[in-house]
């Protein structure tokens, strides 16, 4: 199953004001008009894109009190939305003992 077809981006422009906006803001390092989230129902994770040169894409996940867990670089957004995530579902899902 490919994860980042399975998860809902949404542009940084289409985030409704507020609390959410102001936490995907704050997680951007480049560009705000490239900027991408995806979130998890009923947690405070999340996952952003964002172009940092036209050739790279950061992709970065995002926990709580806006700490960043894991960030990488891949050449294309897709890449990135992927990478993005496949990070975002290991953080949903429970390591096993």
């Amino acid at each position: 199953m490919n994860l980042s077809s399975a998860t809902t981006w949404r542009c940084f422009e289409n985030i409704p004001s507020g609390a959410e906006a102001a936490s995907a803001a704050a997680s951007c390092s480049f560009s705000l008009s490239t900027l991408e989230i995806a979130s998890m129902p009923d947690a405070v994770t999340f996952a952003v894109t964002e172009r940092k040169r036209p050739e790279i894409w950061r992709w970065a996940i995002i926990g709580e009190g806006g700490f960043l867990l894991e960030e990488g670089f891949e050449p294309t957004q897709e890449d990135a939305k992927t990478a993005a995530a496949e990070a975002l579902d290991l953080t949903r899902t429970p390591v096993a003992s």
